[in-house]
Order: structure tokens, then C-alpha cells, then sequence
């Protein structure tokens, strides 16, 4: 299933399953986090449980990839999130 959001005035499309939290779209909580969240280029960001990948690719696209770290237990939803950076 892909959905597409709208987070920091930036579209992101990501393929997400039923298996995962919140997987017709961002949370309301995730949303609030989200619109709390100051970063600049200097930052360093650990995206801890990253499920399918809506945090780390949301601050990515503001602060770039290389300052975004992703890390999830689950082998399945890194490889879910590794589809979800190429589609962004």
C-alpha cells in the first residue's frame, strides 16, 4: 500500500503494510512530534524504531541523509525503509 503525506511542506510517498504501526498514513502523534521538531544541518538525528521510515525520511529531506541515522529490530521494516529512501 503506498500513501502519500505532506510533513514540513514537503510531499513523501511511502509503501507501508498492515503489519506495521499506523499503516494508512502518519499518526496524529507522529504528525504532533513532527511539527515540534527543530533541526538545522549541524544536527544529528537517530530515528530509533523507524518502522517504515516517516521520522528519518521526513528530518532526511530537510537536513540531508547523511545526518539521519535509521535503526529498527525488525530486518523486515529496515528493508521496507530502504524502498521508502529510493522512493524519496
Amino acid at each position: 500500500m503506498l500513501v502519500r503525506e505532506t510533513i514540513f511542506s514537503q510531499e513523501i510517498v511511502l509503501e507501508t503494510g498492515n503489519y506495521y504501526f499506523s499503516p494508512k498514513g502518519v499518526d496524529k502523534g507522529t504528525r504532533f512530534l513532527l511539527s515540534r521538531v527543530q533541526v538545522t544541518e549541524k544536527d544529528k538525528v537517530l530515528d530509533l524504531g523507524c518502522g517504515y521510515g516517516v521520522v528519518g525520511i521526513s528530518i532526511a529531506k530537510l537536513i540531508g541523509g547523511e545526518h539521519v541515522v535509521m535503526s529498527d529490530v525488525s530486518e523486515e521494516a529496515l528493508l521496507l525503509t530502504g524502498a521508502n529512501l529510493k522512493l524519496n
